[in-house]
């Protein structure tokens, strides 16, 4: 939120303001001239502010931003109202370092989703795969997740979440039920490679395996993230809710959920979460590729070290992150 406060503030500064100097709250007049939108607001006549705002006496710009959908008839009562929902809007507008394919609401953001999913694969690069399997084979970690970086959402801390999963009609499920449940956050759907150590009484693999020198077995199978960039912190908090209410597997018959959900859903925070628990997140950055391996934090710094004496072209970037308390207690053994 601060970082947004921020631009915001970048923002004003750089547009000048014809008739109002830079005070601590934003006015709509303030954001359209921030926004580039005088010509458009210049178009309303005074049927149209009156048809918006249902007051002729409004400006074109109140009308404008009702019209935009960033603010509402009800907030024109409330200043503060209006200049907390613009002073976030124009931030986001103005923040072009975002990457996302859309939000929750978007008709057809399911369809964008698959089309990611179906145009990605599993890392290719054989040298970078052998250097990752290697900290498997001398026992660092017993897996790791691969993403391109010029994917990251770079989205804001404070508001997102990381959910992670393998099955794509769960991603479309899960975004559907968000939409039926009023969450509308932003989106980034980002394949990625998992990698993880196959165990022979498992029985005969039904993908790919590599067999190590040391003679174990690593898989590599495409899953994906989703970044969520939620309107406010509380809605944010609510996710874990309808996660346990429809994707959290509690029982091997459970009716009510949606396809294909885990004992043990995945999904981190970056910022300090109530009812959440911490793990470190082991970055390995290796020219676009970076590689996560989640850790204990009592296990954390000895990873880190291992992992940089074993690559030191690499970097290693160890990284808090505040997790949900079924998948805290996969990392301790427990299967729910």
């Amino acid at each position: 939120m601060k970082r947004k406060l921020i631009n915001t503030v970048v923002a004003l500064a750089l547009f000048p303001l014809a008739t109002h100097a830079f005070a601590a709250e934003m006015s709509t007049k303030q954001a359209v001239e921030a926004l580039h939108l005088n010509e458009l607001a210049l178009t309303y006549s005074q049927d149209k502010i009156a048809q918006a705002t249902d007051n002729k006496s409004s400006s074109a710009t109140d009308a404008l931003m009702i019209d935009m959908g960033v603010i509402t008839v009800q907030d024109l009562s409330n200043a503060a109202s209006v200049s907390s929902k613009l002073s976030l809007f124009v931030a986001d507008q103005m923040d072009q370092s975002e990457r996302y394919i859309g939000n929750v609401s978007d008709k057809n953001i399911v369809e964008r989703v698959i089309k990611t999913w179906n145009d990605s694969t599993v890392i290719q690069d054989k040298a970078t795969l052998a250097q990752l399997n290697s900290f498997i084979d001398n026992g660092y970690t017993t897996g790791y997740n691969v993403i391109d970086t010029n994917d990251d959402s770079k989205f804001n801390p404070e508001l997102m979440l990381r959910y992670g999963h393998n099955d794509i009609q769960h991603a479309a499920q899960l975004l559907y039920l968000m939409k039926t449940e009023g969450f509308d956050p932003k989106v980034q759907f980002t394949p990625k490679s998992s990698a993880f150590l196959y165990l022979p009484e498992w029985g005969e693999p039904n993908y790919s395996v590599v067999t190590l020198e040391s003679g174990k077995m690593v898989s590599v199978v495409k899953e994906y993230n989703l970044d969520f960039e939620f309107q406010t912190p509380e809605r944010k908090a609510a996710f874990m809710d309808l996660i346990n209410q429809y994707a959290k597997k509690d029982s091997a018959d459970e009716k009510g959920l949606i396809i294909e959900s885990w004992w043990q859903p995945f999904y981190r925070s970056y910022t300090e979460m109530a009812d959440y628990k911490v793990l470190t997140e082991n970055r390995v950055i290796i020219g676009d590729y970076q590689a996560d391996l989640m850790s204990l934090p009592e296990n954390a710094e000895k990873q880190e070290k291992q992992v940089r004496a074993a690559a030191k072209d690499m970097d290693v970037i160890p990284v808090k992150v505040w997790v949900n308390p079924s998948f805290y207690r996969y990392m301790h053994g427990d299967f729910k």
